[in-house]
């Protein structure tokens, strides 16, 4: 999500263009390890030391085409570009001299692959997690091929945003672009392929990436599982081959080089997913640990030893492999989590671009009392779980007497609620959370975060640094070149301390009383709404 209210006000041509004011520190001396998270909204990039002093950051924003209702697309050039800008601003930020940045390493958006022919060139728009469009090839996944991936995957859920799905799509209603497709790619492995100019025979993917596929992979091994690959129609030879996170997966060619100020043969390091890597820049290291990852999609990742098979039963709760070896995550998702206040401050509020708005409504929303006076928000904007499939977003219970402010907070608990809902499965299995760590644009809300510990009665703590993945991803970059040994301590230090937000028994009570109304409507009345709705829909009637 793209909150940074802790930054003046810019009014600049770069503002308008959707990049961001840099933070700088360029009189540090010594070598630099930049970091690129390539996440939905936008990339950002990072310049750190091999102490973790951040040198400079800046961000450029990604575009999204609203084709038809359910139906968005992102074009991949455009995001090669945005991180290309993005490097070169750092550099630029850093003294400008690349040769001090001694290794690369990007995270990326986990659902929403890329699919490239052989000289590593999209054969179409991405499309991404926001998109709802493939519900037909979710039926056939789900009634018409056998589902060894809840054994051997440890994932049940299946949905629009899973990798199997949208290759299924295009099979289905493009076979022309779907007969080009040399290699399926996560979109942080892309990006890092064309900043080293490599070709389909060189794909590559790490584990957690390959994770974020949620199906058609091993979980026992980390390695693509063929048997599903079978099952799924998807030619082994399409899938790229599994590196460590912290392999040298190429070096910068002379072409980025001379876009991004970055020296020729600069290595670049595999990378991991951006859950993983926003984890890991929040110091989850070990099992029993939670975070917040609050983006573009809201995400609560709890650490833990393995599979859970009644975890793996829960709809929308997903397993994936972590940075570190040997590091497994269950996690569950609101999809449109940050994307809804960004809606509201864009299509409502009509102040695109502006992030100061987010700091001036937290402030209106604090005035308004637990519970937004009765007013509830669905967060489903870009649908909801897998046996929600027609839902969306909607208000509830607003009255005359309902302002800007008690929608914002209704917003705000709406995500909290999920949450709930997502511990309460972890404590009902033998997994309790004493703490959650909040990373992510939405962690600087301190209103938020209150919120959350108020809603879910455990406190709410955001680690000294904010940095995101970026942070981890710099220091993976290290890691991969030896600078750095322990890459779970190096990070640890990094980021130790911080504040943390305690709930309060009183609003607590409230938000209970809340959640049981919530729960009793979303579970009966508002599912028979969705779906009678659904049809109305343009391009749907």
């Amino acid at each position: 999500m793209d909150r940074n209210s802790a930054r003046p006000r810019a009014k600049s041509m770069d503002r308008m263009r959707g990049f961001r004011p840099m933070n700088t520190s360029p009189s540090v001396p010594g070598d630099l390890f930049l970091g690129v998270d390539v996440g939905t909204q936008g990339s950002k990039a990072g310049l750190y030391t091999r102490d973790g002093v951040l040198v400079a950051d800046t961000y450029a924003e990604h575009r999204f085409d609203h084709l038809r209702p359910g139906w968005v697309e992102m074009d991949a050039h455009q995001i090669e570009a945005a991180v290309v800008d993005a490097i070169a601003r750092a550099v630029r930020a850093a003294g400008g001299d690349g040769t001090r940045v001694r290794a690369v390493s990007l995270s990326g958006i986990l659902c929403g692959p890329v699919f490239v022919d052989d000289d590593w060139v999209p054969v179409r728009p991405i499309i991404p997690f926001l998109d709802t469009r493939a519900q037909d090839e979710v039926r056939h996944l789900r009634h018409e091929v056998e589902p060894i991936w809840e054994t051997e995957s440890a994932n049940a859920s299946l949905d629009t945003y899973v990798m199997a799905t949208t290759y299924e799509w295009i099979r289905r209603h493009e076979p022309d672009v779907h007969s080009r497709i040399s290699k399926i790619l996560s979109l942080a492995p892309y990006v890092s392929g064309r900043l080293c100019g490599l070709r389909a025979r060189d794909a590559f993917t790490d584990p957690s990436h390959l994770s974020g596929w949620i199906i058609g992979w091993d979980a026992a091994t980390g390695r693509v599982s063929e048997r599903q690959l079978a099952l799924l129609g998807i030619h082994p030879e399409q899938a790229p081959r599994v590196v460590a996170a912290s392999d040298v997966i190429g070096t910068i060619s002379a072409d980025t080089a001379r876009r991004t100020g970055l020296a020729a043969g600069t290595p670049v390091v595999a990378g991991a997913g951006d859950v993983m890597q926003s984890n890991l820049s929040a110091g989850l290291v070990a099992p029993g640990m939670a975070t917040d990852v609050a983006g573009t999609a809201s995400i609560l990742t709890v650490g833990v030893t393995g599979p859970v098979p009644a975890i793996t039963r829960v709809p929308g709760m997903l397993y994936s492999l972590g940075t570190l070896p040997g590091q497994a995550l269950y996690w569950g998702y609101v999809k449109a989590g940050g994307l809804s206040l960004r809606w509201l401050r864009d299509e409502v509020l009509r102040r695109p671009g502006d992030d100061d708005l987010y700091r001036e409504m937290d402030a209106l929303a604090s005035q308004v009392a637990a519970g937004s006076d009765g007013v509830l928000f669905t967060p489903y904007l870009s649908g909801g779980s897998p046996d929600s499939p027609h839902a969306s977003g909607t208000w509830l219970g607003m009255t005359a007497g309902a302002n800007v402010a008690t929608l914002w907070r209704s917003v705000l608990e709406s995500i909290a609620l999920e949450y709930a809902d997502f511990l309460d499965v972890f404590a009902a299995n033998g997994i309790p959370v004493a703490e959650v760590l909040a990373v992510g644009g939405g962690a600087r809300s301190a209103v938020w975060n209150q919120i959350k510990a108020d809603v879910i009665g455990t406190p709410w703590r955001v680690p000294s640094r904010q940095d995101g993945a970026i942070l981890a991803n710099a220091a993976l970059a290290a890691h991969g070149v030896g600078a750095i040994d322990d890459l779970a301590a190096a990070v640890g230090s990094w980021v130790s301390g911080g504040a943390a937000s305690t709930p309060d028994p009183v609003r607590h009570a409230t938000y209970q009383a809340v959640q049981s109304v919530r729960r009793s409507i979303l579970a009966g009345p508002l599912r028979e709404a969705f779906a009678a709705i659904a049809p109305l829909r343009s391009g749907n009637a």
